[in-house]
C-alpha cells in the first residue's frame, strides 16, 4: 500500500510574514505569489499563525443572544455589503497580526496523507501549515490534494 507523506505534497519553500506586516501588503504579496494563505512568523522565524485569502472576504457572523447576522471583514462591521469600500480603506493598515487566524492545527512533514485530509476536513481548513520545529516548512492547501487526483500513475 502506498503512503505518501505531507513533505512529499507540500509546496516548499512556505512564503512568510510577520505579524507587523499591514493588511494591504500582505494582498500584494498573495497576488504577486499567486498564492491563497501567507503564514505568520516571529522574528526568529517561528510558526505564529495564519493569514488566508478568505479573511478578506465578507463572513457572516451570528451576534450572540440576538436573532441576527451582521457581515464583518477583518473583524470590522460592514453593516451593509455596500460599505465594503469604506472597510477596505479603514483596514488596508491594520497589521495583520490583528487579524489573522491564530491557535491553527498544523502538521510535521512526515504526518500521512490520511492525517492531513482528515484534519482539512474536519476543521474546513483550506491550506494546512507544515511544521518542523515550530519553523514552518511548507504549506498544504486543497489544490495540493486535487494534484493527487490529477496525477497519472505510471
Amino acid at each position: 500500500m502506498l503512503t505518501k507523506l505531507a513533505k512529499e505534497i507540500m509546496t516548499s519553500p512556505v512564503i512568510t510574514v510577520t505579524a507587523d506586516t499591514p493588511v494591504s501588503k500582505a494582498a500584494a504579496i498573495m497576488l504577486e505569489e499567486s498564492v491563497g494563505a501567507l503564514v505568520v512568523v516571529d522574528s526568529d522565524g517561528n510558526y505564529e499563525g495564519m493569514l488566508s485569502e478568505s479573511r478578506y472576504l465578507p463572513e457572516e457572523n451570528v451576534i450572540p443572544y440576538m436573532r441576527r447576522t451582521v457581515l464583518r471583514v477583518f473583524g470590522t462591521e460592514l453593516g451593509d455589503p455596500e460599505n465594503i469600500e469604506e472597510v477596505i480603506q479603514e483596514t488596508r493598515n491594520k497589521p495583520i497580526g490583528e487579524v489573522m487566524a491564530k491557535n491553527l492545527k498544523t502538521v510535521s512533514p512526515d504526518a500521512h496523507l490520511a492525517e492531513v485530509a482528515k484534519l482539512m476536513v474536519d476543521t474546513r481548513a483550506h491550506h494546512l501549515t507544515v511544521v518542523d520545529n515550530n519553523k514552518p516548512v511548507g504549506m498544504i492547501s486543497r489544490h495540493d490534494l486535487l494534484e493527487l487526483f490529477a496525477a497519472a500513475e505510471g
